[in-house]
């Protein structure tokens, strides 16, 4: 196959900013090249009864095989050369190209098809350099620095079994299943220790009021309904009733704000565990800051440039936005925006986010490779490793997982696009 892709005549028709059409021919030489392979295969290990295999006269092998040998020599021809085809016109798709055009491979002719991608627009994004942005920066206080002890005080407690009616911020466990209100079991409605933070979680919007005010060893029959917008249409908007069992009641026990508890966190006291606190609040602060910023620069320069976004990326954005929203809802996690809306609407809504954020990475690569970005080895490995950190993962694992989905080209863009915000930021006016 190595001379297939000589002599390939392309031709290329803008169909709009982000579709190409691509038609290709290949030469009959390199056609005639490929079906002399192609019988040359079929006749080695074609058995056909009065002749030896591999003795198989080649009229006879064109006469038995030969359409489909035409059609596999064509999806040969095609696979090999529209890959060049993509390169020599320096084209990228962002999936998978469509075939619009495609026959069979005749000897002695040239054999044509046609292709339809869609690319990433080449866009020209002007005006990041010298924004007047707005900073808002907030001196940390002595209280700022008291009030995120408290905060590393309270993310400290233990839970401690009691014998009482529980209330908020009560961990309860809890066995229940759910059945129709003529008492028919709902398959996928029943759990056994399930976890219920009161006030705070639930597997459906009102379970954890039912459960308030039981203790251990208590039963109760509560009748909620299904949102209207779960993914499951069989029961959504629908009455349930929930046979409730409460197994244990357990209350949070919070530690002193001594020497111990910095101790415990292996500092030496608590001066030390404010010293660490003041550090953590500068940090925060400056990230919330710089969030701001981030914020701010995106929302003017999409609204300064206007072009077309490939529907191909919209959607595949798209689809990971809803797999999360409805995972999110079979755990009872559904945002208080999301609340009440119906699942056109929440289609829709999630299409105008997964449509800006696309246009969001199309600026952000364009000024990337205006400003010649680039991510080194080491900067992706220590990214790698603090997100493995943060997740509380081995680096070797997350690393390994991470090529396996093809997932490193994401992590790089999104280092490339931070070095994007650095440089606006830096030559932003007003920056220090």
């Amino acid at each position: 196959m190595g001379n297939i892709t000589q002599g390939l005549k392309i031709d290329v028709v803008d169909l709009s900013a982000v579709k190409k059409r691509l038609s290709i021919s290949v030469p009959k030489d390199s056609v005639d090249s490929e079906m002399k392979t192609a019988l040359r295969d079929a006749r080695s290990t074609a058995e056909i009864s009065g002749f030896r295999k591999g003795a198989v006269p080649v009229n006879i092998i064109k006469a038995r095989f030969g359409d489909t040998i035409k059609r596999d020599v064509a999806q040969r021809l095609i696979e090999v050369t529209y890959v060049t085809a993509l390169k020599e016109k320096n084209l990228t798709p962002v999936e998978m190209p469509g075939i619009d055009v495609v026959g069979i491979a005749e000897e002695g002719k040239d054999f044509s098809y046609s292709i339809t991608v869609e690319v990433t627009p080449n866009v020209e994004i002007d005006g990041y350099i010298g924004m007047d942005l707005k900073r808002e920066k907030t001196a940390v206080t002595d209280e700022d620095v008291e009030k995120g002890l408290e905060n590393v005080r309270l993310s400290r407690f233990q839970f401690k079994e009691v014998d009482r009616p529980c209330s908020d911020s009560d961990y309860v466990t809890v066995d229940f299943e759910a059945s129709s209100l003529d008492g028919v079991p709902l398959k996928g409605y029943k759990a056994v220790d399930y976890p219920v933070v009161v006030g705070q979680s639930s597997p459906l919007p009102g379970f954890d009021a039912e459960v308030k005010g039981l203790s251990k060893g208590d039963k109760k029959d509560a009748k909620l309904k299904f949102p209207d917008n779960i993914s499951d249409t069989t029961i959504a908007g629908k009455e349930a009733v929930f046979h409730i069992s409460v197994k244990s009641v357990k209350e949070k026990v919070y530690p002193n704000l001594d020497d111990e508890l910095a101790k415990d966190l292996h500092l030496e006291n608590l001066e030390k565990l404010r010293e660490k606190v003041r550090e953590e609040v500068i940090a925060g602060r400056e990230d919330a800051e710089k969030e701001g910023l981030k914020t701010e620069i995106l929302d003017r320069l999409v609204e300064k440039h206007s072009f077309e976004v490939p529907p191909a990326l919209v959607k595949r954005y798209h689809g990971v936005l809803m797999n999360s929203v409805i995972e999110n809802m079979r755990k009872g996690m559904i945002t208080q925006a999301d609340q009440g809306l119906s699942p056109d609407a929440l289609r829709d809504k999630y299409l105008k986010i997964a449509e800006r954020r696309v246009r969001e990475d199309i600026i952000l690569d364009a000024i990337s490779a205006k400003e010649n970005i680039e991510v080194s080895e080491e900067e992706y490995e220590t990214s790698v490793k603090d997100l493995a950190a943060g997740r509380g993962v081995p680096y070797e694992q997350l690393i390994a997982r991470i090529e396996r989905e093809g997932s490193v080209a994401v992590i790089k863009d999104g280092l490339k696009h931070e070095k994007a915000f650095d440089i606006i930021i830096a030559k932003s006016k007003g920056a220090a």
